[in-house]
């Protein structure tokens, strides 16, 4: 894998999510969505990606999300979710009760020097740069609720570098 979407804060925005995946079609080798999926209808586009998936504050019914998250292969899990992609290490998360706490949480985590790149949600901000040798990731909202845009970050995983896209 060299090329991941990353993206969080989808709230049930239908035509955002279906632009998402028009726009990233095969040019991607996977998904990090950083929680605020909302309903598992929405969990049912991303079939036949593969999707690596925390819950957010407003995911409501998890048992159901859970479910279908399985019935359609995606991996999704509480807060933190660790993973390995390319040899990179990922710690993903969707965010803190305050943009302030999800700031020190990111912080902490970036500044550990366990991980590669550190991705969260939450603030529906989009946050982009180095903390130490740590890269962290927030792409904003999807949704483009409560944000002026919709947006997604790709990230090579070879350089480490990202590029924020708008849909």
């Amino acid at each position: 894998m060299k090329r991941i979407a990353i993206i969080s804060d989808t709230h049930d925005n239908l035509d955002a999510v279906n632009a998402f995946l028009a726009r990233t079609g095969g040019s991607i080798d996977a998904i990090i969505h950083a929680g605020d999926i909302v309903s598992p209808f929405t969990l049912r586009l991303f079939k036949g990606f593969k999707v690596y998936a925390v819950f957010g504050n407003n995911d409501g019914e998890k048992l159901l999300l859970a479910k279908t998250a399985e019935n359609v292969g995606v991996v999704l899990e509480e807060a933190p979710l660790f993973l390995k992609i390319n040899g990179r290490s990922i710690a993903v998360i969707h965010g803190a009760s305050t943009p302030e706490k999800t700031e020190q949480l990111v912080e902490a985590l970036a500044r550990s020097g366990l991980f590669d790149i550190v991705v969260y949600g939450h603030t529906h901000r989009v946050d982009v740069r180095k903390i130490g040798e740590t890269l962290v990731v927030n792409p904003g909202a999807l949704s483009g609720y409560l944000a002026t845009t919709r947006t997604f970050a790709v990230v090579d995983l070879e350089k480490l570098s990202v590029e924020v896209i708008e849909v």
